[in-house]
């Protein structure tokens, strides 16, 4: 029997864009976050129960925030997802795109990253900025 190990599952969701509208400093809010990885994952087929964000994600290209995330269906990616990272792939004026990559219960949240995506993230903690 072949066990798959656990960690990122399927890799990318979908990849993201949206608008800088107002914000102070370059930040996606956490509301509009959520609400993308929301409708990310719905255009996967993948339905949420909710989604929640510790804080936005700045305007730069690798940050990272992660989401947790309840499904309606534990097993809509082949095993338990509980969460989603948020990797900030492209910047182009007030535009952010960002990868939605999910996570698998009991796995760290910095699985996969490479040691500069890990050590420099402003948004490691559950504080947020205004």
């Amino acid at each position: 029997m072949v066990r798959r190990k656990p960690g990122l599952i399927g890799g990318v969701v979908a990849v993201v864009a949206l608008l800088l509208g107002g914000c102070a400093g370059g930040e996606v809010s956490a509301a509009d976050v959520q609400q993308s990885v929301r409708d990310g994952l719905a255009s996967q087929g993948i339905e949420v129960q909710s989604v929640t964000c510790p804080a936005g994600v700045d305007s730069t290209v690798g940050t990272t925030v992660v989401c947790t995330v309840e499904l309606w269906d534990e097993e809509a990616f082949g095993q338990p997802v509980d969460r989603v990272r948020v990797v900030v792939t492209e910047v182009s004026g007030d535009e952010v795109r960002y990868r939605l990559e999910p996570l698998a219960v009991g796995v760290p949240d910095d699985h996969g990253l490479s040691d500069d995506q890990t050590d420099d993230n402003p948004n490691d903690d559950d504080t947020t900025t205004e």
